[in-house]
């Protein structure tokens, strides 16, 4: 009888981006290089999927991307779902998306989400990289340290 493997599970980066004020108040744009991680139902130009936030919630996502036949870059964009996530999230301007896929021995199991923002102390950003993720945050730190 077989020894089982165990079912270890890494965390694979689709894409990071920091966002702007459309990305915010309209859809998400990312880098065309992370469709790799989607499938599209032939002939099709949009696919649903889910993701898993910090505080273990779903959310689900409508990814478009343009009609490879008509334009020369498919330029992806999530719509649906995306606004709801970010009022819930309390996104601004400026935080940062990041896209994980959850890979396991092996096939992918699923999708993670994860919103952070910049730490900034008395308005000034801290040096270097200090991103907090924002599920962690009170309102009021959120609202008046960051």
């Amino acid at each position: 009888m077989g020894m089982r493997m165990p079912d270890c599970e890494t965390d694979h980066q689709m894409f990071s981006k920091t966002l702007t004020k459309t990305d915010v108040s309209v859809r998400l744009s990312f880098p065309a290089e992370a469709l790799n991680h989607f499938k599209f139902p032939r002939g099709r130009d949009k696919v649903e999927f889910s993701v898993t936030d910090g505080m273990g919630n779903s959310w689900e996502f409508g990814l478009s991307k343009r009609n490879e036949a008509r334009h020369s870059h498919p330029k992806p964009v999530l719509s649906s779902g995306w606004r709801a996530y970010v009022q819930a999230k309390g996104l601004k301007m400026d935080d940062r998306v990041i896209l994980y896929r959850i890979m396991g021995r092996l096939v992918s199991k699923e999708r993670k989400a994860q919103a952070q923002r910049k730490v900034r102390l008395f308005g000034k950003e801290i040096h270097g990289e200090a991103w907090v993720d924002v599920e962690k945050l009170k309102p009021e730190v959120s609202a008046s340290i960051l």
